[in-house]
């Protein structure tokens, strides 16, 4: 009643005020409004509407005219507020005829008049603050926020904010006439049209309203301090709706272009940054985003479409002329505004024709966008027509070969700064104006020549951008031996003494060259280009370029037959290489080893006599950093495997090598800088060991040098903040050559294992290079560490422990690297001599206690009790009584913590309680064991509570933690034992639970631990309440297990009924789409505890199972409400195990709930999840749930097919969806930010041939006396429907560009559709197309004769 009495005196207030708003003329207008606004939002909704009716005359009395006062309600933005808050008061009807009266639209245009015309503020004396005191901030009301100084409100800033109001007052009143929202009833669509014929029978004045209103969004990017953000959303929508309002008529494109045309294409250019303009700041790119597809669309439908469709009749674009004309100052912007939504703008696929005209179209309006251009600077338009040709590529709507030559001529080749920019865009358009024009690619190429002197971003714009594409243009054109030429010609006419230097002689064009010359070329082709390339007068440096290019790329033996004399003779004989630079002089020695590997024995003894001389003065004499040097080096190791083993030549290369290879350790000695070896050293360690494997002499020197080389790069390893030694390093550890040559191992491992156990009386752990070497060691493989070496490590660690220790107190990256060590020595059984259990009690002791090392120390003492247990016989039985005699001498104290004892005494309960053998109880006793660790992890628990404090966790102090994880691991042991829980005070409970709330709430998984153990011992102190709020603490970051091992605590003391209460209420009251993960989380553990007996050790016979396929139903229907891709995953692995595990519960409706389910996901509707594994993983997951009905539940979809194919529709069209497209039209869900991928096409093939190739038993029924086979029927049923997925799939490939991939993914489920389809129907997919489509039918059906029917062979 108290409710009902305020609420009735606030609406006589508002009554009273509205009444006397004209008595008192000394309260200026907006005091009257701010009074007003104030009483009329606090007042509640009624189904009377007469003070509203007033409120709305009173403002619009005063908001007519020309008077000041006029101006300064309409300019008002509280003015706006109120109409925004009483429109929907009113019924259509009413408000309609009333604002007709009112003359609305006119006021409305005064209004947008008055905000589009900003003027500075007049200076102000420095006492003026607006009625606010300087340096005092408080709690405003939304009427503060806003000035009602006139001055003010004519300011650029004042202007944003008044429209800001009125636009918010316009949607109001928009989404009132649309009939889409609310109740249809006869009397709203009846006001719904008064509403709209405001708009529409005003056609001038909506139209200046609508470019007013356009226009305040291209200022507000500048005016917004922080730019456009949430709130100016919905702008662009309601513009395009006023537009939309208008009558329209022929001319409608004109008046788009004279009014709306400009300020559409300034916003999109500056929320582009595209011209040239810098980007705007934007506080939501959410909203940037939208405004510029809004836009788009908008520029599409009302201009560029009626200009195309203008066009199409009588080829007229005067339209076009008259926006650009217009447009003088944004003239870039507005180019590449038009061209890309007129390339992009989709063709009518129905019309032959179409494909044709829409070429005709973009040949037009790019031949008068470049016109319209022509005025600006040279620079500024070369970057518009990048941008335009960028466009141009993108969407295959590329110009005419001709304009693009004339581009090329007058614009990238016209002054004396080439732009190959933009000759490398006119070449990604079409290659064919250089490759038909002779001229102008001996231009190019000329150009190209004379600027080889470039800084590297233009070296590589023309080599990857212009050159490569040019490349394979020609193979393209099959012409592929003429791009050889030009190129040869073209290194020919460069400098000899700087070839290395020219643009020509890049090593990328060579590799293409390489890659494509086999399929390129015919055999007689490389013939012929080879004596071409061969005569007497050709540069050597420039034949040895073109050599190295060609052959990197012979690989086949017809090839090499062809080439390998020509060759020969081309470089060795009668050359002299002379004033080469010595990277185009090594070139020789590359093709050598290339050769070496083609030829037979005696045509590489042959190669060997001719390069003997000067190959073994190169590799004594030539500096190391040569190229030459190495490159000679490369052909010595090809020409010795070329010899190995017993050639002829084998012996003479093999001391050749190793002489270099001395020189270079040599080298490695004096010189303390690796730089200049290292490409030595990574090719000796990556291809010599094959050399090493024989038991030969020579192979044992080849071992030894490689070593010493290992040794010495191993040594110069400077540990920083690696976890891993030097890639070098790595290489040859890693090396597929070393992994089974056991002498070449040893050999490398004994260096660091020696220096470590150093016999000269100190300690090599703890030598300068020491971590080096325990890196070195932890990177070699585990198969490495034998018997001998694991107990000679561990006896070192023994023997110099002391001193390791104390280093490790210094060091932490020291002693995580010695734990990792040691942990990896005891992952195989060790036995090292003087083994005992004081070991451990040392390791877990006199190590550094930060968490790393302390999962480290419990893993070491787990691995080495394991084993002891394992084996309890003789030493073993010692080892173990001595850990009984040290459990026996613990004695838990208060005043310290025990992790020692605490990890010592655990893993020896978790030990002896996973041992199969009971040997060992002559030795120890696990039950005094597990009540020594019971009292200990009481006693530390009890200390920690009480020590520690939960305001310190909360602010991120999680020194402890560690200490009750070791405690908390303790006590889930003791729990796996079978022990009764632990005993703690009411008092320590409480402090552990404060901890715990602490440790959660800074997302800390320690607090999750405790809480289950706190469930798991005291029970009766959680409620199902308290387990709720503790679910709902659960971040999207919080692990998994330790939710599902919170549940399991919580209902393992239960009785069975509170699994099925637990799950109805989280389905009932928690949101399992979004916020905390937990719920979702328990509500998967919970359906998993379901599953039987025979798969949890917490269910018994007795169980009161929950009606899953009421559970199904709900889940179902919150899949595509899921908003983050966590909580969709759970969703979905939740209705995995129900429809899997629980396949007997799921009725009918289940089965089409969940692929009508798949179909909403795939709509447009479908889940707002934006991460950037979305698009896979979500498909991936509707995929399995697919495919499990298909193999669980085929039955059920006899006679229910058609809902099978809507999802199989729904997966198809995503399947081949490119989100990047611009087509308003296309239906992409909102979480596909990325294309498919051709494994997702695989997928679907997977569904097509589950349901055209089914199993017997997904098909088979229980009992069946059917002659017919099972499997056979069901491919009948379904040849009945398929077809029409193939219908689906060719006339996706009219409208979208499918990848080579996809579609070789794809071919398997098309054919295996083609296999079950009959003739007849067959017949009606064809009738069912257009020519396009049959065409492309044909092709399909004639492949899949040829590849996919079987044949029966």
């Amino acid at each position: 009643m108290e409710v009902d009495s305020d609420s009735e005196s606030r609406r006589l207030a508002l009554i009273r005020a509205v009444r006397t708003l004209d008595e008192d003329k000394t309260v200026a207008l907006p005091e009257k409004i701010q009074k007003l606004w104030a009483l009329l939002s606090a007042t509640k909704n009624t189904r009377f509407h007469g003070v509203e009716e007033n409120i709305l005359r009173w403002l619009f009395k005063h908001m007519n005219g020309d008077t000041e006062d006029a101006e300064h309600v309409r300019r008002y933005p509280l003015t706006w507020s109120i109409l925004g808050h009483i429109f929907p008061k009113i019924p259509l009807q009413t408000l309609g005829r009333s604002l007709a009266s009112l003359r609305f639209i006119s006021v409305l245009h005064q209004a947008i008049t008055d905000i589009t015309t900003a003027r500075r503020k007049p200076p102000t004396s420095p006492n003026q603050t607006n009625g606010v005191a300087p340096g005092k901030t408080k709690k405003r009301k939304r009427g503060d926020e806003f000035p009602s100084d006139i001055d003010e409100l004519r300011t650029p800033a004042g202007c944003i904010k008044s429209a800001a109001e009125l636009f918010r007052a316009l949607g109001s009143l928009l989404d009132q006439g649309d009939q889409r929202t609310g109740s249809n009833t006869p009397e709203r669509k009846v006001g719904a049209e008064h509403i709209k014929s405001l708009f529409s029978s005003s056609n001038e004045e909506t139209r200046d309203i609508a470019a007013g209103l356009i226009l305040t969004c291209d200022r507000a990017l500048s005016v917004l301090d922080r730019g456009i953000s949430q709130d100016q959303e919905p702008w662009i929508r309601i513009i395009t709706a006023l537009w939309n309002l208008r009558l329209h008529s022929k001319d409608d494109s004109v008046e788009f272009a004279r009014h709306m045309y400009v300020p559409v294409c300034s916003i999109l250019t500056r929320l582009r940054g595209s011209a040239g303009v810098a980007p705007v700041t934007v506080a939501s790119d959410a909203t940037k985003n939208l405004w510029i597809r809004q836009l788009e669309q908008f520029l599409s439908a009302y201009f560029i479409r009626p200009a195309r469709h203008t066009f199409s009749m009588d080829e007229n674009v005067e339209v076009l002329e008259t926006a650009l004309e217009v447009s003088k100052r944004n003239l870039g912007g507005s180019a590449i505004v038009t061209w890309d939504v007129a390339a992009r703008t989709p063709r009518d696929l129905n019309n032959p024709k179409s494909k044709a005209e829409h070429s005709l179209w973009v040949q037009n309006v790019f031949g008068i966008l470049l016109n319209a251009i022509q005025p600006l600077e040279p620079l500024v338009r070369n970057k518009v027509i990048i941008q335009l040709l960028d466009t141009a590529v993108q969407t295959g709507s590329v110009p005419s070969t001709g304009t693009l030559r004339t581009v090329c001529r007058e614009h990238a080749l016209s002054s004396d700064e080439i732009d190959w920019n933009l000759i490398a865009k006119i070449v990604a358009c079409d290659a064919d104006v250089f490759l038909m024009d002779d001229d102008i690619l001996q231009d190019i190429f000329g150009k190209i020549s004379s600027h080889s002197t470039h800084d590297p971003t233009v070296r590589e714009t023309i080599v990857a951008e212009i050159i490569l594409p040019l490349e394979e243009a020609f193979v393209k054109a099959r012409n592929f031996a003429g791009f050889i030429q030009k190129w040869y010609s073209c290194l020919c006419q460069s400098p000899t003494d700087s070839l290395d230097q020219t643009i020509w002689f890049d090593a990328k064009i060579r590799q293409r060259l390489a890659s494509i010359l086999q399929s390129a070329t015919t055999t007689t082709q490389l013939l012929r280009l080879l004596e071409h390339l061969d005569s007497p007068d050709a540069p050597s440096g420039a034949l040895l370029v073109a050599l190295d290019g060609i052959s990197a790329g012979i690989t086949e033996e017809d090839f090499i037959n062809v080439a390998d004399s020509k060759i020969f003779s081309a470089i060795f004989k009668d050359k002299t290489y002379g004033n080469l630079p010595s990277v185009v002089l090594s070139l020789r020695w590359r093709i050598a080893g290339r050769m070496a590997s083609w030829e037979t024995s005696e045509e590489v003894c042959r190669l060997w006599a001719e390069l003997k001389p000067t190959l073994k003065r190169i590799l004594k004499k030539a500096a190391l950093s040569d190229p030459e040097a190495f490159e000679a080096f490369s052909c010595c190791h090809k020409l010795w495997l070329a010899n190995y083993p017993a050639g002829k030549y084998d012996t003479d290369l093999a001391k050749l090598t190793y002489s270099f290879l001395e020189r270079l350790t040599s080298d490695m000695k004096t010189n303390s800088d690796l730089s200049v070896v290292q490409p030595y050293l990574g090719y000796v360690f990556r291809y010599l060991p094959k050399l090493a494997e024989l038991p030969k002499q020579d192979a044992i020197n080849l071992r030894n040098l490689i070593v010493d080389l290992f040794w010495h790069v191993g040594k110069r390893f400077e540990v920083g903040n690696e976890t891993k030694p030097d890639k070098l390093l790595q290489s040859l550890l890693h090396n597929f050559d070393c992994e089974d040559e056991e002498a070449l191992v040893d050999a490398l491992i004994s260096h660091p294992v020696n220096a470590l156990d150093s016999a000269e009386g100190r300690s090599g752990w703890t030598e300068p290079q020491s971590l080096s070497l325990l890196l070195i060691l932890l990177d070699f493989p585990r198969e490495a560490l034998t018997k001998g070496r694991r107990k000679r490590i561990m006896s070192s660690w023994k023997k110099w422990r002391s001193a390791i220790s104390t280093r490790a107190s210094q060091n932490t990256q020291f002693a995580i690297t010695v734990l990792r060590l040691l942990v990896k020595v005891m992952e195989q059984p060790t036995f090292y001599e003087g083994m005992e259990f004081d070991d451990l009690i040392y390791i877990s002791s006199n190590m550094p206690s930060n968490k790393n090392a302390l999962v480290l120390i419990e893993r070491f003492i787990d691995l080495t009790l394991r084993q002891v247990v394992l084996n309890p016989e003789g030493p073993s039985l010692a080892y173990l009584a001595n850990a009984s005699k040290y459990v026996k001498s613990v004695q838990p104290k208060g005043s310290e913590y025990s992790v020692a004892p605490m990890l010592l005494v655990k893993g020896l309960v978790s030990a002896l309680h996973k041992s199969s053998s009971k040997l060992y109880d002559s030795a120890v006793s696990l039950d005094e064991v597990t009540q020594k660790l019971r009292r200990i992890i009481q006693s530390s628990l009890s200390k920690f509570a009480s020590e520690s404090k939960a305001t310190k966790m909360a602010e991120g102090d999680d020194s402890m933690l560690p200490i009750l994880d070791i405690a908390l691991s303790g006590a889930a042991c003791i729990a796996e034992v079978g022990a009764r829980p632990l005993e703690l005070s009411e008092e320590t409970v409480c402090q552990l639970q404060s901890v715990s709330t602490s440790c959660m709430s800074t997302k800390a998984d320690t607090g999750w631990k405790l809480l289950a153990f706190l469930i798991r011992n005291h029970p009766v102190r959680y409620d199902v309440a308290a387990f709720f709020v503790q679910l709902e603490q659960a971040s999207e970051t919080v692990e998994e297990d330790v939710v599902y091992d919170l549940v399991d605590a919580f209902v393992t003391s239960r009785d069975h009924s509170i699994r099925t209460r637990l799950l109805g209420e989280l389905l009932g009251k928690c949101r399992l789409t979004a916020g905390p993960i937990g719920p979702l989380l328990a509500a998967k553990r919970l359906v998993e505890l379901h599953r039987g007996p025979s798969t949890s050790s917490l269910l018994n016979e007795n169980q009161d199972t929950p009606d899953f396929a009421a559970v199904h139903e709900q889940l179902a229907s919150l899949l595509s409400q899921a908003e983050s891709l966590r909580h969709f995953k759970h969703l979905s692995e939740i209705l995995v195990l129900l429809l899997d595990k629980h396949a007997n519960s799921m009725t009918q409706f289940n089965i089409e709930t969940t692929l009508s389910s798949v179909v909403h996901v795939c709509s447009q509707t479908g889940p707002k999840i934006h991460h950037h594994k979305a698009a896979g993983e979500v498909y991936d997951i509707l995929y399995k749930l697919v495919a499990l009905v298909l193999k669980r539940h085929r039955l059920r979809l006899r006679g229910h097919f058609p809902i099978l194919l809507a999802a199989l529709r729904a997966l198809f069209t995503t399947l081949l969806t490119d989100p990047a497209s611009a087509t308003p039209s296309t239906a992409c869900p909102p979480w596909l930010e990325s294309r498919l991928q051709s494994r997702h096409a695989e997928r679907f093939t997977r569904l097509l041939t589950l349901i055209c190739e089914p199993s017997a038993a997904s098909v088979a029924r229980a009992r069946s006396s059917e002659l017919d086979s099972a499997t056979d029927a069901a491919k009948r049923a379904a040849g009945q429907d398929m077809f029409t997925i193939l219908e689906l799939y060719i006339k996706l490939q009219l409208e979208v560009t499918v990848p080579r991939d996809i579609r070789k993914a794809l071919e398997p489920g098309v054919y295996s559709i083609l296999d079950i389809t009959p003739q007849g129907c067959r017949r009606v997919l064809n009738e069912s197309l257009d020519a396009n489509g049959r065409a492309i039918f044909r092709q399909m059906f004639a492949d899949y004769k040829k590849f996919g029917k079987w044949s029966g062979v």
